[in-house]
């Protein structure tokens, strides 16, 4: 009976690992389309557009494809789906730091406008208004008043 040859597929596998995927359960060379996948006794099955998928794969080479094919998803497959992953995972932080830093449109900056009320440091100075500063309670004069541009003196206990 004549085989499938799958030396050139293992060849390939080898030397250019990045030429394939999973597509589902099974291997896919992406140039040419071909699909391999494993029956339950673990003979190799090759399903293509051409004439390659005719003939069958003979019982050494479709070991040799399985280990072939289980040292490749090792080695290079799961690597290469947590980096993807992982430029994913990346993409979305970056995303999310930039949206920190845009600017802000009409509904937040109206919200914006009630929340300063509620600023800690616009309460202090609500409540200590300029006429009872520290200076003025030294002694000095109305005209040497702390500006609204002077830094705020915090109370000391």
């Amino acid at each position: 009976m004549a085989y499938l040859d799958l030396t050139p597929m293992l060849q390939a596998m080898r030397a250019r690992p990045d030429e394939f995927e999973m597509y589902g359960p099974f291997l896919r060379h992406i140039r040419s389309q071909h699909l391999l996948d494993f029956d339950r006794r673990g003979n190799a099955r090759v399903h293509a557009r051409c004439d390659c998928a005719m003939l069958q794969v003979s019982r050494e080479q479709s070991e040799e494809m399985m280990a072939a094919f289980s040292t490749w998803k090792i080695i290079y497959w799961e690597p290469h789906l947590a980096q993807i992953e992982a430029e994913k995972r990346a993409a979305k932080i970056n995303r999310e730091f930039a949206s920190h830093f845009r600017p802000p449109g009409g509904w937040r900056r109206f919200l914006a406008r009630f929340r300063r009320n509620d600023n800690p440091v616009s309460l202090i100075v609500a409540d200590r208004p300029i006429e009872n500063s520290p200076k003025e309670a030294r002694g000095l004069k109305s005209s040497e008043k702390m500006s609204g541009t002077e830094p705020l003196e915090l109370l000391r206990s």
